[in-house]
Order: structure tokens, then C-alpha cells, then sequence
């Protein structure tokens, strides 16, 4: 272990302890409760104000999303709206374990709200309905249903109208969103006759107005402080309050989750002295060749070629279907394809790459799981449900030996790490192959209809995790010497990120 390891670990566990007391100084009350109505069984976290509450706002997330996503929205609504907000988990998300449908998640989104609204729990004259992506739109087609006051709609997914529009509609697309979701909320404001945000549209429960908020994305709504601004005006002229400068309690929502994020890079800092550790439980560096490894044209041509063929074979069956992951399966059958044709293309680098002892193995298994244990408890606190439940574990044990089998192939393309400009041009060659799986799959949707669009919406997750995995299983390999070590190191994260995120069907 290095000097620099142990201080930049000593700050990180600074970093980390400081943001954790912060979040838990301003950490609003709030409870874990779950509404059954029907078959239905929806966790929901139920956000209180410090104040007598004004009103109730009903929260939905997007596809491949879950309740704590929606939580700094939650939590600016509770303080500077004074409302309750409950935060749903729709089921195959976050701690739903119910299956996944469109049809299923609207239909229990839809008979939670009437069985609050029929047992007193929400008064429908003081509630807000709101969601972001999927949850959007069925949070507008809720509305068409209950007697709600308002409903809000964060670039709502595509949906067929409702017989009659929510009574005050406020909906936000975002500038830079895909063109099917653009579409969907230029269709609303049609169907709505246009823009309505008079005194008396409010009152006669008839208002509309489309909100297009320049240089953001589908997520970046989820934090957008003037998205947050914008929400909390149109709930205040909804309640019949005249302005919201002048009833609510303020607090600018662009420092809400800074904490969390700030931890979050705590939890980075301490990860060098973590690798030099599992170094040492790994044992003495083996010598990493760079026998038989293909130059760099030739593997983007190869990665090229495994990909498209893999996209094609997959327009035609999806072999890991047995996964019941929304989309996960098909990122699986994509990544174990394109794993096989890679290292069959490789295999005389793969022969040679393959050795590897269980002691280097146990190291890199020791590592993966904490970084996943660490950093999915943090972010499950406060940010996204990292965290596994029992379904998504066995889902999990599934995934690893696929995700190995890709990031096997990955590290026998890519040789040995190196220094300097080799490993900053390795580093390049990774990404550019993961941006061949991901263009690969933007061809499909669009040219095969192949309807894989949970791909392409979450584009910045993996470009972020792909960045951050390719760095942390560089700098083990760099001390290991063993891709196959690094390989496993990489396919625990791989497979954590599938199983975590992708909805249960």
C-alpha cells in the first residue's frame, strides 16, 4: 500500500461520514408502508411536512426507475409545498416484486389511488397527481379516472389520450428528450386545445400548459431546479393560493441531494486502498502479455462485426428470455453473443489470458462485492433501490457467469493495461466498443423496430458506468496482472447493474 492510497482513503471516509451526518440533519420524517388494494401490493415511502399539510401529492416514477429516484422532488414538494407525498415503488420496481407489465403498473397505479381516495386517506380536492416518463402518463390517465385537482407530468411516455383531459395539466418536455417522447407531449397539448393558464381556468379545473425546458434530458427533469419551481407554482395557483413565494417554505432544490452525491465520491476515494488490499489477498502480480491481442482497427472492426451480427440474431430470439428482466434479458443475450463471437475471433489471446489463480480470483471477488455492498447502500439511502431483493439476487447468480463471458472478451481485446498513451488509447478502445453495442441497438429500434427504447433511455447510466467500471477493472488488473481476475471484478458490477435496475416481469 501506497502513502497517497491511505490519505486519499482517510479523506474519503471524512468525505463519506461528513455527507451522511448533513443528509441525516435535514432528512425530512418520512415512513416505508405498503398499500394493498386488489392483487396489488405497491411500497410506498410517505413524506410528511414540517408544517400542517396543504394538500397530497401521489408520485410515480419512469420505466426502470423506482420510488427513492423521485425522492429530492418528494422532498422539495413536503418542504416548500407543505404537502404529504407518497412515493410509490410500481410493481417489478425497487421493492415491488410483483411482475411487470405496462398494463399492470397502470391498473395498480390507478386502484391505489381509489382505494386512498375511497378510504379518506387523500382528499381528492387537495391532491396532486405526478410522475415522470411512464409514470407520466399514468399519472394522466389516473387523473381521467379520479376526481383529482391537478395532475403533473414530467415528459409523460406515449399513451392513448384520455376520453377527457386532467383537470389542471401541467406537462414538461425536456429539450434534448427522444423524438417519440417529444411527440407524446405535443399531442397532449393538442388534445388540450392549447395553452390555458388563466385565474379561471384553474378554478373551472381546466388549465393546461407545456412547459419545454431548454438544455435538459429525460432524467436530468428529475433535478432540474426550475422544473421544481415551475411544479410548485402551478400546485399553488391548483390549491387556490395565490403565490408561492408567499406561502411556502423556500429551499433551493439544487443542493437537495448534493450530500448523497458528495458521499457518493467519498465512497470512490477509498476505493485505490480497497484494490491494494485485494492485491494482497490476490498474492504476488502475475506477467499480463500482450501476445496475440488484435490492433486497434482491427478490433473496432471486429467488435463492429460481433455486434451487428449479435443485434440481427437477436431480432429473431432472445435467448436469455428465462431472465424475466423488462429489456435486461435482451442486454444479457447481447453482451453473452457478443462475448462468444469476440473471443472466438481471440481465442489464442484468450487461451493465453485464461490462467489465473483462485487466490487471484477470491481478490477480485472480495473487491466486486464490496464496491457493490458500499455503493449500493449508499445510493439506496438516498438516490436509486440498489439494493437487491430476493428475486433480483437469483437474477443476479444468473447474470454473473454471462456478464464474465463479456467481460472476459473484453479484457482479451483489450491487452494488458499499460501506461501513458497506451492505456489512455486502450481506455478510448473500451468505450468506443460499448458505443458499438449501444449504436448497434439504436439501429435496431429504429430500422428493425426491435422496441429495445429502455436502452436508449438510459444512454448516460451506462455511458457513467461504463467509464467507472473500465477504470476501477483497469486498476486492478494493473496490479493483478490477471484479465480473468479483472474480468470477474467487472461482471459482478455488470451483473449487479442488470439485476438492480432492470424491472422484474
Amino acid at each position: 500500500m501506497k502513502k497517497w492510497e491511505i490519505v486519499i482513503a482517510i479523506a474519503g471516509a471524512l468525505i463519506l461520514g461528513l455527507s451522511a451526518w448533513a443528509i441525516h440533519r435535514t432528512e425530512l420524517p418520512r415512513k416505508d408502508s405498503i398499500v394493498i388494494a386488489g392483487d396489488c401490493h405497491m411500497p410506498v415511502t410517505i413524506v410528511e411536512p414540517s408544517k400542517t399539510p396543504r394538500g397530497t401529492a401521489l408520485v410515480f416514477h419512469g420505466l426502470a426507475a423506482d420510488r427513492r429516484i423521485m425522492q429530492t422532488l418528494g422532498d422539495y414538494l413536503a418542504v416548500n409545498d407543505r404537502l404529504t407525498v407518497y412515493l410509490f415503488d410500481l410493481p417489478g420496481h425497487g421493492d415491488n416484486t410483483d411482475p411487470f407489465s405496462f398494463a399492470r403498473a397502470d391498473a395498480c397505479a390507478r386502484i391505489t389511488v381509489e382505494s386512498l381516495i375511497r378510504t379518506g386517506e387523500v382528499d381528492p380536492k387537495r391532491t396532486i397527481l405526478v410522475g415522470h416518463s411512464m409514470g407520466g402518463a399514468i399519472a394522466i390517465r389516473a387523473a381521467d379516472r379520479e376526481p383529482v385537482v391537478g395532475t403533473i407530468a414530467l415528459s409523460p411516455a406515449p399513451m392513448p389520450l384520455p376520453q377527457r383531459m386532467p383537470a389542471n395539466l401541467l406537462v414538461f418536455s425536456a429539450q434534448f428528450d427522444l423524438p417519440i417522447l417529444k411527440r407524446a407531449a405535443q399531442t397532449l397539448a393538442q388534445a388540450a386545445g392549447g395553452e390555458r393558464t388563466k385565474t379561471g381556468d384553474f378554478l373551472e379545473a381546466r388549465a393546461f400548459h407545456l412547459e419545454v425546458t431548454p438544455l435538459s434530458d429525460h432524467v436530468s427533469l428529475l433535478s432540474d431546479p426550475r422544473v421544481f419551481r415551475q411544479a410548485a407554482d402551478w400546485i399553488d395557483r391548483t390549491l387556490g393560493i395565490a403565490s408561492h413565494g408567499q406561502t411556502g417554505d423556500t429551499e433551493s432544490p439544487a443542493y437537495a441531494n448534493a450530500a448523497a452525491f458528495v458521499g457518493l465520491l467519498g465512497i470512490l476515494l477509498l476505493f485505490p486502498l480497497c484494490v491494494a488490499i485485494a492485491a494482497r489477498i490476490a498474492g504476488p502480480p502475475v506477467a499480463d502479455s500482450a501476445a496475440a491481442i488484435p490492433p486497434i482497427k482491427l478490433a473496432l472492426a471486429e467488435g463492429a462485426v460481433c455486434v451487428l451480427a449479435t443485434v440481427l440474431l437477436l431480432v429473431l430470439f432472445v435467448p436469455l428470455g428465462f431472465l424475466r428482466l423488462y429489456t435486461g434479458d435482451y442486454l444479457a443475450s447481447l453482451l453473452l453473443i457478443a462475448g462468444v463471437l469476440l473471443l472466438a475471433l481471440n481465442w489464442r489471446a484468450a487461451k493465453q489470458s485464461f490462467g489465473v489463480t483462485p487466490r487471484t480470483l477470491i481478490g477480485a471477488a472480495v473487491i466486486g462485492f464490496a464496491v457493490m455492498v458500499g455503493i449500493g447502500a449508499w445510493l439506496n439511502w438516498q438516490v436509486a433501490d440498489l439494493w437487491m431483493n430476493a428475486p433480483r439476487w437469483l437474477r443476479f447468480a444468473a447474470l454473473l457467469p454471462i456478464t464474465w463471458v463479456y467481460c472476459f472478451s473484453e479484457e482479451v481485446t483489450l491487452g494488458p493495461v499499460g501506461h501513458g498513451r497506451r492505456r489512455a488509447a486502450r481506455f478510448a478502445l473500451c468505450l468506443a466498443i460499448r458505443a458499438e453495442l449501444w449504436l448497434a441497438c439504436l439501429l435496431t429500434y429504429y430500422t428493425l423496430a426491435s422496441g429495445q427504447v429502455l436502452i436508449l433511455i438510459l444512454v448516460a447510466s451506462l455511458a457513467l458506468f461504463s467509464i467507472l467500471q473500465r477504470l476501477a477493472a483497469d486498476s486492478l488488473r494493473l496490479r493483478t496482472g490477471s484479465p480473468a481476475a479483472a474480468a470477474l471484478f467487472g461482471a459482478i458490477l455488470a451483473a449487479w447493474f442488470i439485476a438492480a435496475i432492470f424491472p422484474l416481469t
